[in-house]
């Protein structure tokens, strides 16, 4: 699929039906047919256009014929099964051109914006970046939320393994995002540099903030990475402490009962013993069990055994 869309300073964003210079082209999921269209009409390179498909394509920079493609990626919503998806925004020599295998919902964010300038493409192209950056912010934010919300649950003695599976799953998206954005502030210090895209000084703003704003949400992620590890090495030491409790309590019960069997032991084996003919030998027996198992509950308890 491919759409193009182009509005100056006083119009609003609308789709043409051919591209003209100021556009921008929003490729989606194309097949070869017009990957080829691309290449021919718009002199984009076929073998770069299948990088930024890829689903595992780093972020990076590349350049050929005039145009800089800029390979990055941006979060998925939290109901897809990866976080992150890689887009191509190719910087051309009258258009800006975005290039992804999944429907790209920053591209609509952005339209709904009314400082949105098609023409203006090194504008675009920045705003293209901030909108990746607040899907970045706003998954971050999303995660420490849910990690704040099982945290509350820290304290309850019972511990359940979907409290470490959530743990672990929030370990994980944190951990794709920082190898995306690590990447990507690295792109914006060289683009930053004017090596591949000269920038007016407004714009070069927009990207020292951009480049700010990338480097807080690495600071950002990294911290809440070591509040979960923190936090789920705090899980692990409580059910580990709740299992010796469980141990201890079944050990001091196998040593009280021993003493029981012990003794009845004894006097069930078929040879004379002391008060075997006292008619109260039973009971006898079974005062001096009790007192032996209350002295040893007390030692343990006094020790704190359990």
């Amino acid at each position: 699929m491919i759409k193009i869309y182009y509005n100056n300073k006083t119009s609003k964003v609308t789709e043409l039906a051919k591209p003209k210079a100021g556009s921008l082209v929003y490729v989606e999921n194309p097949n070869f047919k017009e990957l080829e269209e691309l290449e021919k009409n718009h002199g984009l390179d076929i073998d770069l256009l299948n990088d930024g498909l890829d689903p595992n394509e780093a972020p990076r920079i590349d350049s050929w014929e005039g145009r800089t493609y800029i390979y990055t990626r941006f979060v998925l919503p939290e109901s897809e099964k990866q976080t992150t998806s890689p887009v191509l925004i190719i910087f051309g020599i009258d258009m800006v051109y975005v290039v992804t295998h999944v429907h790209f919902l920053a591209l609509q964010n952005l339209f709904k914006k009314e400082d949105v300038t098609t023409i203006r493409r090194e504008q675009i192209l920045l705003q293209v970046l901030n909108e990746i950056n607040l899907g970045y912010k706003f998954r971050i934010n999303s995660v420490a939320k849910r990690m704040w919300s099982v945290r509350s649950l820290l304290n309850k003695e019972h511990i359940d393994n979907k409290d470490f599976i959530s743990f672990i799953d929030m370990e994980e998206d944190l951990n794709d995002f920082l190898s995306a954005l690590e990447p990507m502030n690295t792109q914006l210090n060289h683009l930053l540099t004017g090596k591949y895209i000269k920038l007016h000084e407004a714009d070069k703003d927009l990207m020292e903030d951009l480049e700010l704003g990338s480097h807080e949400l690495i600071s950002l992620a990294s911290s809440q990475l070591k509040t979960i590890k923190n936090i789920r090495e705090a899980y692990s030491t409580i059910t580990a402490n709740n299992l010796n409790k469980v141990f201890k309590l079944m050990t001091s019960i196998t040593i009280l009962m021993g003493i029981f069997t012990l003794i009845t032991g004894i006097y069930s084996m078929n040879i004379a013993l002391p008060a075997g003919h006292n008619p109260n030998a039973f009971w006898i027996i079974l005062g001096i069990t009790g007192t032996l198992i209350a002295i040893v509950t007390y030692f343990f308890k006094k020790n704190k055994w359990f």
